[in-house]
């Protein structure tokens, strides 16, 4: 049987945050791994995955800039990387909102 996304609940490791938040880039990343394994035990080769944890997210500030985060929410302690807003970061959402689109 496999989960993924709102149905599951996964412990973090540290404690801080009992599980992780329902969000779509960790949904996507256990979808990922998911569907490997499925192909992998269909057709009896491969190697079998495990999902890192690891998950993203823009937070628009203007009309124009974005500031990024990026984190490994499994690791103990988390590890989270902060990118200040910029027009970097909001050409970069717009990229990733258009790829999700397609």
């Amino acid at each position: 049987m496999y989960a993924i996304g709102d149905v599951t609940s996964m412990e973090t490791p540290h404690g801080h945050a009992p599980f992780l938040p329902k969000a779509g880039v960790f949904a996507q990343g256990q979808a990922e791994v998911v569907a490997n394994n499925i192909a992998v035990s269909l057709a009896g080769k491969g190697e079998m995955r495990q999902w890192d944890g690891i998950g993203s997210c823009h937070l628009q500030v203007s009309k124009s800039e974005s500031a990024f985060l990026r984190g490994s929410f499994l690791s103990n302690p988390p590890r989270l990387e902060f990118h200040p807003a910029s027009r970097k970061w909001y050409l970069d959402k717009v990229r990733r909102e258009r790829d999700w689109l397609s």
